[in-house]
């Protein structure tokens, strides 16, 4: 198979630190054979005379220059076969790939060298994408062997998934009705969509959790080779990288001026111009009194806040009695039993309240952006064994089951997971949700939690369906179903705390007989 080598200049000319290991590797290994994606542009492609070019090929010179390694490039006809040529031995590194669970099976990858984000694609007239979760009977397409088509035939079982062997052939079905969507890269849509001519096409929304932070992926678990990357990595600033995206994703549009519509559009410009003019005088009145009644509606909202904090500090002085003095009497000898329950479920009920007016006043705060986020390492494990052991009552009493997993296993008890959060905010947020998942499983069921540390992404499950009526307004405040006691702020605090942290809280109720909240938090332990 022809070959492609580059020649470049030594890494000593960047003052990069290798060890004498790193060095020797550099010195006596020659070439790194490589493999691309022949039809990702402006990624990178493979053009008619055999070489490499794109934003992937240009950062790859920089790391051949600031390293001293030799790149050389095996040619292939597509993804799909690069892959496989990397599992086989023909290349020791794909130049510009997402890290996957199932990549990591034969690679290891280095830091990020590039991130974009990822967005839907679909025609004008379909509505915005907000939650891809709640889209019944539509189809997704991706060209073949993509990390986006692992995560969504996992994440988002309710889409149809599609795939073609090329970018264009995935954006040409979305635009030719043959498909909804595709979820593409920003750079590569905006590219795609002009030099194809797709203006039926538009950016749809995205999902900030599918970004695509693309390494270099190293075979054959070569750790030396993969250090060495890094380094090289390291020296490139955010300014080239900004450089070599701009001068591969402008695209010079040639057209053909119509000055005849070019009149028609400045006859409808001046007429609108001309009614706008009449409408000036009213508008600055109508702007006139709407501010009036903003001052005046900001005044009341002050006022009712003022007096929330006011009945809030009033209730808590009674409360302290209502919870203190059952738990002095529990101590005497001249009780029976039921008494002694009775003044238990006194205090349980005035603690319970105490949390309550506590969480209002904390759930306010978060509503105005006013709380002050406690971020540190926190024990997660410790957090959710804490939870098990508060609502263990309420497990016994309904019979229902507790299980964690952690990465697709049982968890242990040795397992050890830090997260960065509000401890406080943490322990709110997943014992609502748990203790709902419970009250709401049937007497014999199990609630599940199931972390994937490689999403950040925690799954609380639980036998049986949220009621139809309450799934779309599911995390609204007040609302609630079938709880003689329900407050209804269970789901809508949990929402808000994750929201505080930087994160969400999502409803899957797309599996017949089974309900899953998913939360995402800011991935502490990214690269």
């Amino acid at each position: 198979m022809w070959a492609m080598v580059c020649f470049l200049a030594p890494a000593q000319a960047f003052a990069l630190e290798f060890t004498e290991q790193e060095s020797r590797y550099i010195r006596e290994h020659g070439t790194v054979t490589m493999c691309v994606d022949p039809d990702w542009a402006p990624f990178e492609t493979i053009n008619e005379k055999g070489e490499h070019q794109g934003i992937a090929a240009d950062l790859v010179r920089l790391l051949a220059e600031r390293t001293g390694l030799v790149f050389e490039l095996t040619p292939t006809a597509s993804w799909d076969e690069s892959l496989e040529a990397s599992k086989d031995g023909r290349c020791k590194i794909l130049s510009f790939l997402n890290k996957t669970p199932q990549r990591e099976k034969w690679l290891i990858f280095t830091t990020p060298i590039f991130s974009d984000t990822n967005v839907f694609i679909t025609r004008e007239e379909h509505p915005f994408i907000s939650d891809p979760g709640k889209l019944v009977g539509e189809s997704i397409v991706f060209p073949r062997g993509t990390s986006m088509e692992e995560l969504v035939r996992r994440d988002y079982p309710n889409l149809s998934i599609l795939v073609t062997e090329t970018e264009n052939e995935a954006m040409g079905m979305v635009s030719a009705k043959k498909a909804d969507m595709t979820m593409r890269s920003l750079i590569v849509a905006a590219y795609t969509i002009k030099k194809e001519g797709l203006f039926n096409l538009k950016i749809a929304g995205q999902l900030p959790y599918y970004s695509n932070n693309l390494s270099i992926g190293v075979a054959d678990n070569d750790q030396t080779l993969r250090d060495i990357l890094n380094k090289g990595i390291s020296t490139i600033t955010k300014a080239e990288r900004a450089g070599i995206e701009n001068r591969h994703v402008s695209i010079n549009v040639q057209t053909v001026t119509d000055y005849g519509f070019i009149l028609e559009v400045l006859g409808v410009v001046l007429a609108l111009a001309a009614l706008g003019g009449l409408w000036a005088y009213k508008v600055k009145k109508l702007n006139t009194a709407l501010r009036k009644e903003i001052e005046r509606r900001k005044e009341l909202e002050r006022m009712r806040d003022d007096v929330e904090q006011i009945i809030r500090h009033d209730l808590v002085t009674p409360l302290t009695g209502i919870i203190s003095i059952p738990e002095l009497l529990q101590d005497q000898d001249n009780l029976t039993q039921d008494q002694r329950e009775l003044l238990h479920h006194v205090a349980y009920s005035g603690k319970r309240m105490l949390g309550m007016i506590r969480m209002t006043a904390d759930l306010a705060r978060m509503e105005k952006g006013t709380y002050a986020v406690a971020l540190r390492d926190c024990d997660f494990m410790g957090i959710i064994k804490g939870i098990r052991t508060n609502l263990s009552g309420t497990f016994g009493v309904r019979n229902v089951g507790f299980e964690l997993r952690l990465d697709g296993r049982p968890a242990g008890p040795e397992d050890r997971l830090l997260l960065r959060g509000d401890e406080f905010l943490l322990t709110g947020l997943f014992e609502n949700l748990i203790k709902n998942a419970c009250e709401a499983s049937p007497p014999g069921g199990v609630v599940s939690v199931e972390i994937d540390t490689a999403t950040w992404t925690f799954f609380i499950r639980n036998a049986g369906e949220a009621p139809k009526e309450i799934v779309g307004r599911f995390f609204e405040k007040y609302v609630t179903s079938g709880k003689k006691y329900g407050t209804g702020l269970g789901t809508y605090s949990a929402r808000t705390m994750a929201r505080a942290m930087g994160g969400d809280v999502e409803l899957d109720a797309s599996v017949p007989g089974r309900t899953t909240l998913v939360v995402r938090l800011p991935q502490s332990g990214q690269a």
